[in-house]
């Protein structure tokens, strides 16, 4: 796994490696450094995450079975996504097509993975960052612009506006 920093921004790609041998520790081992107060409040929207090394694959990385899997065993120990996680970057987009079908024609990609989204926010998603919020001490006002940027990086993508 390699880390990059920028002063207020994290950056996780994620190694071929530790996918094909199934070991997150290292990712979640960093993912759990996010979680005390200070780290919080600094790293609030300014994550991203990746995998590396599939350079060779000419497909959508969301298609492979052990990137989803891999995904599915971190979201099991960190829901935190839609907190951390930048509204600029790609990250939040692949964690959430990690969750959805892959191959899906594209007139039913759309539909059902809004469906698929809409019920991950609703069960796991959403009350993770409304947990964490609330223990970063943010207002109802903070939690519900921040809902809002989530809905909006769904329905646009990232936001490419100046910061």
């Amino acid at each position: 796994m390699n880390i990059g920093t920028q002063p207020d921004f994290l950056s996780i790609a994620i190694s071929r490696k530790d996918i094909e041998t199934a070991d997150n520790s290292r990712t979640v081992s960093l993912l759990a450094t996010l979680l005390n107060p200070e780290a919080a409040l600094k790293y609030c929207e300014k994550v991203d995450i990746g995998v590396y090394g599939y350079d060779d694959y000419v497909g959508e990385l969301n298609e492979l079975p052990e990137i989803r899997d891999f995904v599915y065993k971190l979201d099991a120990e960190f829901p935190y996504w839609c907190y951390f996680l930048s509204k600029r970057a790609l990250g939040l987009g692949f964690i959430f097509s990690c969750f959805c079908p892959p191959f899906l024609p594209s007139e039913a990609r759309e539909r059902v993975w809004l469906e698929r989204i809409v019920r991950y926010l609703t069960k796991r998603g959403f009350p993770a960052m409304n947990r964490l919020c609330k223990t970063a001490g943010c207002s109802d006002a903070e939690i519900e612009r921040m809902t809002n940027r989530v809905t909006k990086y769904i329905a646009d993508g990232p936001d490419r506006s100046e910061p």
